[in-house]
């Protein structure tokens, strides 16, 4: 009887774990992974790899990426720009070898009332139309 229960509690231990694992897959369990404030992440949602660049519009930022992203794949740079708090910091992303320059701007250490932020660029192909900028919260 007592062999019983402890198999029952382990039993329960292990399939919590489980569950907790796939917090991702459950309902309301959308969170994405949390990234420091200044963050670059780049995701190719087609199935083709794409050429991207990512620079900062200010060489005192210097940063600047120039990598393939595979289809399917995400792409993170931790800390890309680092910045004081209340500086706006201007990315600007090329898709492709020749394609128009997409430009964003956020917040890398947050303001006085805002987080730091991670920008995350989203797209489906080479085509700029398809391409997304937005602004997450980071830690």
């Amino acid at each position: 009887m007592q062999r019983r229960g402890y198999l029952r509690a382990v039993g329960g231990c292990v399939g919590a774990m489980s569950v907790s694992g796939c917090a991702e897959s459950l309902p309301g369990g959308n969170q994405g992974p949390e990234y420091p404030g200044g963050t670059l992440v780049v995701e190719n949602t087609g199935d083709s790899p794409v050429r991207v660049s990512v620079e900062t519009k200010l060489e005192r930022y210097d940063a600047a990426v120039d990598t393939d992203v595979p289809g399917g794949e995400r792409l993170v740079r931790r800390e890309f720009v680092t910045a004081n708090q209340g500086e706006i910091v201007t990315l600007v992303a090329r898709l492709g070898e020749t394609g128009d320059r997409i430009r964003f701007q956020f917040l890398p250490a947050g303001g006085e009332e805002s987080p730091p932020e991670v920008a995350q660029l989203t797209f489906e192909n080479a085509v700029e139309a398809s391409a997304t900028w937005t602004a997450t919260s980071g830690t």
